[in-house]
């Protein structure tokens, strides 16, 4: 099951969102290339708990920009849950995001838990990408999910793009969903 999450406040999805997806997730994927993945995961604990596994995709600038991701990550987390981070070049490289993220959901395919999967924000890979290349890579890693029986969440800051960007964004997607709509999950 996949959902876009259109939102108008932040770009940034937060942990509680996912969680309302798949509210006993105790392995997920994360790509988290807007805001601060030890945050993300604190309101994930909070919200959720802690996860048995949780593996966060980030962009390689963020090793120096934001002062080792990797270590804050690993002090965000519970003793008990397995954490691991992976690079990439580049929010704008998506195949190489989609290989680091076809790796990480066959290494937790060999983990017995669901995945849950999240990414933070689709509009910071369209800064990157046309509307038509994201259409592409979202098509071809939603098949991939569905693969691998993970449960996917997608947030889109919407008034950031136009009506066509949305619309064409919106196609792949099992169920969407916007800020204040009542069931929104």
């Amino acid at each position: 099951m996949s959902t876009l999450h259109l939102a108008d406040g932040d770009t940034a999805t937060t942990a509680a969102q996912c969680a309302r997806v798949a509210p006993g997730g105790s392995d997920l994927l994360v790509v988290a290339f807007e805001g601060s993945p030890a945050r993300w995961l604190d309101g994930w604990r909070t919200a959720v708990g802690d996860p048995d596994r949780a593996t966060f995709v980030v962009a390689d600038a963020a090793e120096w920009l934001a002062g080792a991701p990797r270590a804050r990550i690993d002090s965000a987390a519970a003793p008990d849950t397995t954490v691991s981070t992976s690079l990439v070049d580049s929010p704008g490289n998506l195949t190489d995001l989609g290989v680091t993220l076809l790796d990480a959901l066959e290494s937790h395919d060999a983990a017995d838990a669901r995945t849950t999967f999240c990414c933070q924000s689709l509009t910071v890979l369209l800064q990157y990408s046309t509307t038509d290349e994201m259409y592409q890579f979202l098509h071809v890693l939603i098949r991939h999910l569905e693969r691998f029986d993970a449960v996917g969440h997608f947030h889109l800051h919407e008034p950031a793009h136009d009506a066509e960007t949305v619309a064409t964004l919106r196609r792949p997607f099992d169920r969407v969903r916007s800020d204040g709509e009542a069931g929104d999950d």
